[in-house]
């Protein structure tokens, strides 16, 4: 038998990083665990910027802003250009925001247009400095005209541009993809030379080109060069990150805990730190201690106030003492959380992990109020109950709730006609399986558990004909059906054997 798993995203591994053009500002650095075995990371982020628009670091909070920053700033840059008109500088950083307005929201070109216009006013004021032709290249680059960006900062220009690390820094991003990775990583590496204060902008987009190219010991091996070369918390933090993604857990406890002394607005070293402590080096109580002062921090936004309370539920599972605690901090994470399902999933792993899924499924009643999702929950809750606590009738109630709010989901009729086979009620599973693949005739996994039932029920040229129609639609299910011990009875058949041989198969009935 077959059973679809409920959809929704899970935890996984997963890294957002910057475009060529530098979209979102910076390139972030997250890492999540795909399995509670493993740690989950928080992002590898600079503290967020501050809002004093003091101009060098305006400058800075422009380049690595988020997106609910954008509006602060805006104001920030458009008052330095009203206090100063002829500020190429000004115009530059106002349209440097515009065009992270148009990357969010592509539709709106209106702010492609204003950066557009702001580049070509940055030229007229100062047409030797490089504020104009940095935007105007952007804007070109997103319009596709790539190598027609580059020529500007290749300086085809007939007034000649002042080379600055803002320069070098756009050329790597423009060349990403487009040559070797050592190139666009020269180019990064002039931009800081050039100017040491321009690190806080440049390192991100340095560890995110160095992890889209290189993996395990050869991507620490990279991050130990550049951080030698480069001293800054953002290498540090990625190290310490890439050692634990190679379970050097030791080797990057360490690190995050200097981090900790030397950048109190780190975070990320905090909430990693703890959760290496008691996932992976058996340190629960100073994992507990970190987690819960980091809960304190004014600086902690949704996403890793959300992570810190999944662990620290994760935490109380493994302590054993108290689960009320566990099944109160999990709730508040799910419920603040952006991607509530991601957490849900994350929880389920850990109460299985730890044997305690009946709470899960009390963890469950407790969320279906609060999310839009709960047709999803009460599937949920019937898998858990009938395939891994055997409650059956609990998991009927479940299912059939499920399919009451969300009627045309055919994985939940799945769900509840592999109860009723658990059940030995062949009859009753045959008919759901059979709606499922009404409401769904794509659906390859009802097609296959009515050739499992119709099979043991003797129904044995029914059996072949489901068979072939769920092999059609998935021919992975070949594999399976050559394992699954419900196709006993048939497995000896001429028929049998054909569907299941690794010749290409066509849907239908035999």
């Amino acid at each position: 038998m077959s059973w679809e798993r409920i959809p929704g995203p899970g935890i996984k591994v997963c890294r957002d990083f910057c475009s060529k053009s530098g979209d979102g500002g910076y390139g972030r650095i997250f890492l999540a665990s795909a399995l509670l075995l493993l740690p989950s990371f928080a992002l590898a982020l600079p503290p967020s910027p501050p809002t004093i628009p003091q101009q060098k670091t305006l400058e800075e909070s422009v380049w690595l802003a988020e997106s609910d920053q954008l509006d602060t700033l805006e104001k920030a840059a458009a008052r330095l250009v009203q206090e100063n008109p002829y500020s190429a500088y000004g115009h530059y950083l106002l349209a440097e925001l515009y065009l992270k307005e148009f990357k969010q929201s592509p539709s709106q070109l209106r702010y492609l247009k204003q950066a557009s216009e702001l580049g070509q006013q940055a030229m007229e004021l100062s047409p030797r400095e490089e504020y104009g032709y940095i935007v105007s290249a952007q804007v070109l680059d997103l319009m596709g005209y790539t190598d027609n960006a580059l020529s500007i900062l290749e300086g085809d220009s007939k007034v000649p541009m002042r080379e600055s690390w803002r320069v070098d820094f756009l050329r790597g991003q423009l060349l990403t993809g487009q040559t070797t990775e050592s190139v666009v990583l020269k180019h990064f590496d002039r931009s800081m030379k050039a100017d040491a204060q321009a690190r806080n902008i440049v390192i991100p987009y340095v560890i995110a080109t160095m992890q889209s190219h290189s993996h395990g010991e050869d991507l620490i091996g990279d991050l130990r060069v550049w951080r030698e070369r480069y001293p800054h918390e953002l290498f540090d933090l990625s190290l310490a990150i890439a050692l634990s993604d190679n379970q050097k857990y030791l080797e990057a406890h360490q690190i995050y805990a200097q981090l900790q002394k030397t950048h109190a607005d780190l975070t990320e070293a905090f909430i990693n730190d703890g959760i290496i402590l008691y996932s992976q080096l058996n340190k629960p109580k100073e994992a507990h201690k970190i987690l819960s002062e980091i809960l304190e921090h004014k600086g902690l936004d949704v996403s890793r106030r959300t992570l810190v309370l999944a662990h620290m539920a994760s935490l109380q599972l493994q302590d054993g003492r108290k689960p009320d605690e566990a099944r109160k901090l999990f709730a508040e994470a799910i419920t603040m959380a952006k991607n509530p399902m991601e957490w849900v999933a994350f929880s389920h792993r850990a109460y299985e992990k730890h044997q305690r899924l009946i709470d899960f499924v009390g963890l469950l009643d407790d969320l279906r109020p609060v999310l839009s999702s709960s047709s999803y929950l009460y599937a949920l809750q019937g898998e858990v109950l009938s395939e891994r606590l055997s409650l059956h009738d609990r998991a009927i109630e479940s299912f059939s709730s499920a399919i009451l709010l969300d009627p045309e989901r055919s994985e939940f009729y799945n769900g509840l006609g592999l109860t009723y086979y658990r059940m030995h009620q062949l009859d009753k599973a045959l008919a759901i399986f059979n709606e499922a693949s009404k409401l769904d005739p794509q659906d390859a996994t009802a097609r296959y558990n009515e050739a499992c039932v119709l099979a043991i029920l003797g129904r044995t040229n029914e059996a072949l004909g489901s068979l072939k129609a769920a092999i059609g639609l998935d021919p992975r299910l070949q594999q399976t059906a050559r394992l699954d011990k419900d196709f006993s009875s048939i497995r000896v058949t001429e028929q049998f054997q054909s569907l299941t041989s690794t010749n290409p198969v066509t849907a239908g009935r035999p």
